[in-house]
């Protein structure tokens, strides 16, 4: 380790050990070679894929908030995984969380992979899912890595919270993961369209939807959990679980990536664990704000569903539930 990324390593633990921040600051080693270089290649006008050399997880870059609570020996760890338009997605459930009593952990994969300036509309707009989920997938796989090395935490009690594209992400991490360390993973508003999802799961996975969500269906009276595409849309990566991109991709255009709803009735039939819920007047990402119900035209020039938010109340009910889920798989 270099004299530059050690001083900082010390920097931390003094932090920890003078108690000048509100947030519970556990030490870190760093892990620079850790860090992807990535760079936008647009495959037409205003929207991109990713080229380069992918990366991990660093707990040291600057997007990484991992925070221990205050007066809780090893407690549980739970890992949020932003959706398309990048960290600001997490915030506020990372939060709800930290003051639930977990030990919590959020980043932005696209920081992590070397890409950094460029705000969650253009991510959420103007770059493909599979270039998205390939990020996410890569920085959250090593993340979970990561934690469940840590003494501080309890590495049996891990859960995984995402949302859009990280919910993909989550539900193929429930695929690899290992259910002595991992007891759950939260899924919100999850898409079948990118990495595609997996045959099989090794941990309950609970799939969340608000019944207002119609976020990137070009149907105008579609859902989200009724989303899909063209296989097309789907690609091979490595490290994923064996699913539907396997035998749904580029190789196989016409046919239908399948949505939510059916990946669940299949996984299910092979004893996977998992429970779907819906909640009034929530849309996408109920810890997106205020509801908003709208459409809008993406970097690819297609019109879509693009509500977003949730009430107050119907935000209180879905973390309720999430807690719930927590509860029954501890």
């Amino acid at each position: 380790m270099s004299q530059g990324w050690m001083f900082r390593d010390l920097l931390i633990a003094g932090l920890m050990l003078l108690g000048g921040s509100s947030w519970a600051q556990p030490v870190l080693t760093c892990l620079p070679e850790q860090q992807g270089e990535l760079v936008l290649f647009a495959i037409r006008p205003n929207f991109h894929t990713v080229n380069g050399r992918m990366g991990g997880f660093d707990p040291c870059e600057a997007s990484v908030k991992f925070r221990l609570p205050a007066g809780v020996a090893k407690p549980a760890l739970m890992i949020s995984v932003h959706g398309g338009g990048g960290l600001s997605d997490v915030l506020k459930s990372d939060e709800a969380f930290f003051r639930a009593g977990f030990a919590t952990l959020a980043f932005s994969a696209y920081s992590m992979q070397g890409i950094k300036g460029r705000d969650s509309l253009f991510w959420a707009r103007s770059v493909t899912n599979e270039a998205r989920q390939r990020m996410i997938y890569s920085t959250a796989l090593a993340a979970y890595q990561w934690a469940i090395q840590r003494s501080d935490i309890d590495s049996s009690r891990i859960y995984f919270f995402g949302i859009s594209n990280g919910a993909a992400v989550v539900a193929n991490l429930a695929g690899v993961v290992d259910p002595a360390h991992v007891k759950g993973a939260i899924a919100e508003g999850v898409t079948p369209v990118g990495l595609g999802l997996p045959d099989r799961i090794n941990v309950p996975v609970l799939l969340a939807f608000g019944k207002l969500d119609d976020y990137g269906n070009p149907d105008p009276t579609g859902k989200r959990w009724t989303l899909s595409g063209d296989c097309r849309m789907n690609i091979q990566f490595a490290g994923l679980p064996p699913g539907s991109s396997s035998y749904c991709n580029s190789g196989t255009p016409g046919r239908q990536i399948p949505n939510a709803l059916e990946w669940a009735e299949a996984v299910k039939k092979k004893g996977g664990t998992i429970d779907i819920a819906y909640f009034d007047n929530m849309a996408h990402s109920a810890y997106f704000g205020p509801l908003v119900q709208r459409r809008a035209t993406w970097g690819s020039g297609e019109t879509l569903g693009a509500s977003l938010g949730a009430t107050d109340a119907a935000r209180a009910e879905f973390f309720k539930t999430m807690l719930a889920f927590i509860e029954n798989h501890r």
